[in-house]
């Protein structure tokens, strides 16, 4: 084994694209290869992954198996049980016969890539994408974490202060590197969103307001939708608001209820919902102000991040990982959680404000190209391996602390 080229396996039970988590993977190997990592993949036998990550780009394996769901319905998780074994049983021998050195398995519910290292006496990194999750699920996947992994990989100051305030024996195994789950190529500010306001006939002259998110309740959608309807009876200046994201499947109701929410309180084409979109860099060229307005903490959001890139301002919820990715008033706005009446105030102010946006939107690029850095990502990587696989990373002081600052050094 060559300590500087180590063979790491990948493994996410789910691949879908409407799932950041995914393409926070697609990314991570790609740039981990870059760094000198020799890369494995494995993922469902789906038509997702083989969208995402096709064989003649990624070296993979599609794996039958069942991902695991937080919920108290006996048939679904009677039929995760049944594969559970069988699937357990198939990394194990791909691990082996692969010769892996380390597996990172993708989010904290695919802990069944850990227990599989554990049986091959392999080392194990694991990526939390969650700020918060229910009990009992929660005492169970951070016991897993505490058995099986030599490392834990957070996306945000966030989700580490989550973890060390839920298990401080875990926190000098966090390790934050903030997550950047796209191409920075695809995304420039000289990119034309011309198209986009073509196909929807909207004006150069109307201020767009763009939500991209898949359509659950925890997303914000109704605050969004409540905070449209207020700017748009208020507001002065020509406005008009596009929800880009599909439903997700077992969350029908949720998309029903947000769109009846929307058809009831905002008449005509004031508010817009077309549909997952591939565009993204076109989408956000094309809006004036970007809008996500969770009412959980979402760790690190990356459609905070890809407007940024383009050069537009972002309004903010102001909990998770988005405050360490605006600084209010200097490259974007927060406003709290679930406050309609704030974020309407905060969406009027910049649709009258072209040269505030245009300030908030430089500022924002310049803070994600040079002081978060995507570039850094895989080499972070690489280097948290390395140390992983000479015993050095969970002997040291912890990172993190309770209530305390992180680092990404």
């Amino acid at each position: 084994m060559s300590r500087h080229q180590p063979k790491v396996l990948f493994f996410s039970t789910a691949v879908t694209n409407q799932s950041g988590s995914s393409y926070a993977l697609r990314e991570t190997v790609r740039r981990v290869e870059a760094s000198g990592v020799k890369s494995l993949l494995v993922v469902p036998n789906s038509l997702g992954s083989r969208q995402m990550f096709p064989k003649n780009e990624f070296n993979v394996i599609y794996l039958e198996m069942r991902r695991p769901r937080r919920t108290y319905n006996l048939l679904a998780l009677g039929r995760y049980f049944l594969f559970f074994p069988i699937t357990l049983f198939a990394l194990v021998r791909i691990i082996r016969q692969e010769n892996c050195d380390l597996v990172h398995f993708n989010e904290i519910t695919d802990f069944i890539a850990g227990l599989a290292a554990k049986f091959c006496g392999v080392s194990c990194v694991c990526h939390v994408r969650h700020d918060g999750i229910p009990q009992p699920h929660r005492w169970l996947l951070l016991l897993m974490l505490k058995g099986t992994v030599q490392a834990i990989v957070v996306p945000s100051r966030s989700t580490a202060a989550w973890i060390a305030s839920e298990r401080s024996d875990l926190a000098n195994r966090i390790k934050l590197i903030y997550d950047y789950a796209f191409d920075v190529n695809e995304y420039s500010p000289s990119i034309s969103g011309k198209d986009f306001r073509a196909e929807l006939g909207i004006d150069e002259d109307v201020v767009l307001v763009v939500l991209v998110s898949k359509l659950v309740t925890i997303k914000g959608h109704h605050c969004f939708i409540r905070a449209a309807a207020k700017a748009l009876s208020t507001s002065k200046g020509k406005m008009c608001f596009v929800v880009v994201g599909g439903e997700v499947p077992g969350h029908e109701t949720e998309a029903r209820e947000i769109e009846s929410l929307a058809s009831t309180l905002i008449a005509g084409d004031g508010l817009r919902f077309v549909g997952s979109r591939s565009d993204l860099p076109v989408v956000y060229a094309a809006c004036d102000i970007a809008v996500h307005c969770p009412i959980y903490p979402d760790p690190y959001p990356t459609v905070v991040l890809l407007p940024m890139l383009v050069g537009k301002p972002v309004i903010g919820s102001n909990i998770g990982g988005i405050p360490e990715q605006i600084e209010h008033g200097e490259n974007g706005v927060l406003v709290p959680p679930n406050d309609s009446n704030a974020l309407a105030s905060a969406i009027i102010d910049l649709s009258d404000d072209t040269m505030r946006r245009q300030k908030l939107g430089i500022a924002a690029m310049r803070k994600i190209l040079k002081e978060l850095a995507p570039h850094t990502q895989g080499q972070l990587l690489a280097n948290l391996y390395a140390s992983v696989l000479s015993g050095e990373h969970d002997n040291r002081q912890a990172i993190f602390e309770p209530g305390g600052e992180g680092s990404t050094t």
